[in-house]
């Protein structure tokens, strides 16, 4: 149990270090680590569809799995763009809102969590932890991004409302991989990440929440 702890925590580490170095390293170090992304996850993706309906052709595999993984990549990118230059503070202050949802969810649902979200679906999931990790997320937005700091010139309300999109559809994105893993009848994406999986296991969240934001962050 404490290897496995090790490994976990040890592998989270090095995944959080290369998003921050990723990203604060400028438009090119971020775009490479993105097409990585898209490549991994599009080949996790097009085995999971695959053993979820073999009987599907390769090309409906292969566009599906393009669309599951594209988009949300598509929009981690635009995150990253606020008039017509690329400002490392977004996608930075996107990660840091992602990172407070998924573990203040897993702290008051361990801690307080008794109703289930999607029993079927994902067991572990309660709706006591979604409040939680939602009303989080919205303080660090709102508070530390937003009226403390002023993040990428953002309002506290504009950082208020990604965190929104973060706490609705970050959630989706995270159901809709184990309705499909739980179909495909596999536990995890891939191994990529020892301890945690494979990419779509740790970039679920963004399938929805990305997109999302990425318009929002263009339009106003």
């Amino acid at each position: 149990m404490r290897s496995e702890f090790f490994i976990r925590a040890m592998t989270g580490a090095v995944l959080v270090s290369a998003i921050v170095a990723a990203i604060l390293g400028g438009l090119w170090t971020w775009s490479a680590l993105l097409a990585i992304l898209l490549y991994v996850g599009w080949q996790e993706a097009r085995e999971a569809l695959q053993a979820a309906d073999p009987e599907q052709s390769s090309a409906e595999v292969y566009l599906k799995g393009l669309a599951m993984v594209a988009l949300p990549v598509v929009g981690l990118f635009f995150i990253g763009w606020r008039g017509n230059a690329y400002e490392s503070a977004l996608p930075l202050g996107w990660f840091v809102l992602l990172w407070t949802n998924d573990t203040a969810a897993y702290l008051f649902g361990r801690s307080f969590g008794r109703h289930k979200l999607a029993p079927s679906t994902s067991p572990g999931k309660t709706w006591e932890g979604w409040a939680g990790g939602a009303v989080a997320t919205l303080a660090v937005a709102y508070g530390l991004l937003g009226v403390s700091q002023g993040v990428a010139d953002l309002t506290a309300a504009q950082w208020a409302a990604l965190g929104a999109v973060v706490s609705v559809f970050g959630p989706m994105g995270d159901l809709l991989e184990s309705a499909l893993k739980r179909q495909a009848g596999i536990k995890d994406s891939g191994t990529m990440l020892p301890g945690h999986g494979g990419v779509l296991d740790r970039f679920d969240s963004h399938f929805f929440s990305a997109p999302i934001a990425a318009i929002l962050l263009q339009l106003f």
